[in-house]
């Protein structure tokens, strides 16, 4: 494989790696300094405009400085990266992972679709025989990415520039591409990873057991779209021409994996009108469980299969850890003796999983702002964001009398009993998984009328386990909900005493009600 040092992007990757040193200062997302980065953009000898308000401002400088984080070239200590002594080796997965960080973050795609889906269109067009190139390679990506149902009318409406020109200099300077845009060893590694990485598209002429099996590995907040392609004759994206399907599709889930069943099991679940459908599958061994459940009708022996279940279609998506947290939500005791009692199939597969004894959760320690004001607050990290939103609730006094929405990454996650539109299931996203490394961060807004905006950085996790959340340090008054001049109220200053009273009084709900948190 081509020398990955000498493609251009780790070239200045390891310029300013050497540049950070002993230390320079970042921001609580390990973005450069906006002051520093005139002098980042110096080292890398590119063109820096006169004010920087952000590092994205310069996108060379952004490019290699993702590079750097991702690659472990630099690591971040607190609130300064540090150059990493020794330097790690750069091999084919480092590599890849600061490819997908950099297309992450610098393309923006404008129907919500991941980037890197794009990225595997525009390689595999510049690897045919005679690729296509300049506006005919923009529109052979598009007629492939409306035919995949990833791309929409939007398209046609760009303002900042087509994806596919925003790749292409990213796909150069890792070496994906050589200056004349054909495919290079690395770019053949990067086809190979995305494609193990991204579902295959779901198109209505497949088969049951087909799109059962794309499903098993797609993010499950975006399964309801994904099976509309499916379930709509003559698919096109926007149309709502239902022909109904589901009936044959949760008959084919007795065959399927654990993740594909569940996949459609939520879909049938979330229509008004599903009772004949459970009937239907009632007696049917792997649905049964399920079906009895969604009809009141639960027998002895349903609540553990089904707890079976749920962890193994977590230990395919997200692993051993995840599958731990569900089986305490829904079955709690001793794991391995309620697994063995399940009469699952599976049961041996998941018991291989556990841990023979259930280790400490660990918590997760949390800064929250907004408006000027910041709590500090420990969580238990298979806390959801559900559970989240309540504990905010808490530490800044808000009612609840208005919607909310998380923001992670480009997904958006909310209330699933007061629904917005293009949002996930907030009570099925773990902190977890949403707040993966130290460092990372989301977004929550509450009230999208007055828009309060929160932040919430993971600062550091911790190993002991906590029984419940714990407000340790705060500074400032609590923003005032629906504030009215004509009738104006004293804010509430930051009592931690006070706060922690009320977090003592959340309690998870085990069961069915995964995570959610009342009080």
């Amino acid at each position: 494989m081509s020398s990955i040092a000498e493609t251009s992007v780790f070239v200045a990757a390891h310029a300013l790696a050497s540049w950070a040193g002993a230390g320079r200062a970042v921001t609580p997302s390990a973005a450069i300094k906006p002051a520093l980065v005139p002098d980042a953009a110096a080292v890398l000898g590119v063109v820096c405009p006169a004010k920087v308000r952000r590092l994205s401002d310069v996108p060379e400088v952004q490019r290699a400085w993702l590079t750097a984080v991702a690659a472990g070239l630099v690591t971040i200590e607190g609130s300064r990266a540090v150059r990493a002594e020794p330097a790690p080796t750069l091999g084919p997965d480092a590599w890849y992972a600061a490819l997908e960080q950099v297309i992450a973050v610098q393309i923006g795609d404008p129907c919500e679709a991941d980037p890197r889906i794009c990225c595997l269109v525009t390689l595999n067009l510049l690897a045919e025989e005679a690729p296509p190139l300049g506006q005919a390679l923009r529109e052979a990506a598009e007629q492939e990415m409306r035919q995949r149902g990833d791309w929409d009318w939007r398209v046609y409406r760009l303002i900042d520039g087509h994806p596919v020109d925003r790749l292409l200099p990213i796909l150069v300077a890792f070496g994906a591409l050589d200056d004349r845009l054909m495919v290079t060893e690395l770019g053949e590694h990067a086809r190979k990873e995305v494609g193990k990485r991204l579902p295959l598209p779901i198109t209505p002429d497949l088969s049951a057991a087909e799109v059962l099996a794309r499903i098993a590995t797609a993010p499950p907040e975006e399964v309801p779209e994904l099976l509309w392609r499916w379930r709509i004759e003559n698919y096109v994206p926007g149309s709502r021409t239902v022909v109904d399907r589901l009936p044959e599709l949760l008959r084919a889930t007795t065959e399927a994996s654990p993740a594909g069943r569940l996949s459609v099991i939520e879909v049938v679940a979330e229509r008004g009108d599903a009772e004949a459908l459970w009937q239907a599958v009632c007696d049917l061994p792997p649905l049964g469980p399920h079906a009895r459940w969604w009809l009141n009708a639960e027998i002895e022996g349903d609540r553990q299969w089904r707890a079976v279940d749920y962890a193994l279609a977590a230990l395919d998506r997200h692993g051993a850890t995840d599958a731990r947290y569900v089986l305490l939500d829904m079955m709690g005791g001793d794991l391995h003796e309620g697994v063995r009692g399940s009469g699952h199939p599976e049961a041996d597969r998941l018991l291989a999983a556990l841990p023979p004894t259930s280790p400490a959760i660990p918590a997760y320690q949390l800064k929250i702002s907004v408006a000027g004001a910041w709590h500090r607050v420990l969580v238990p990290e298979n806390y959801s964001l559900g559970d989240l939103h309540q504990i905010i609730r808490k530490l800044f006094g808000w009612s609840d009398d208005h919607l909310h929405v998380f923001r992670v990454g480009k997904r958006r996650y909310s209330d699933p009993f007061r629904p917005l539109e293009e949002c996930g299931d907030e009570d099925l996203c773990r902190l977890n998984r949403a707040l993966p490394a130290p460092r990372s961060a989301l977004r929550y807004t509450y009230d999208l009328g007055d828009c309060w905006e929160h932040e919430i950085l993971l600062e550091k996790i911790l190993t002991e386990e906590i029984a419940v959340p714990i407000c340790v340090d705060g500074h400032g008054d609590n923003p005032i909900e629906d504030y009215n001049p004509d009738y104006p109220e004293e804010p509430v200053p930051f009592d931690r005493d006070a706060i922690n009273e009320r977090l003592a009084r959340l309690v998870p709900v085990d069961g069915d009600d995964q995570d959610e948190v009342t009080g």
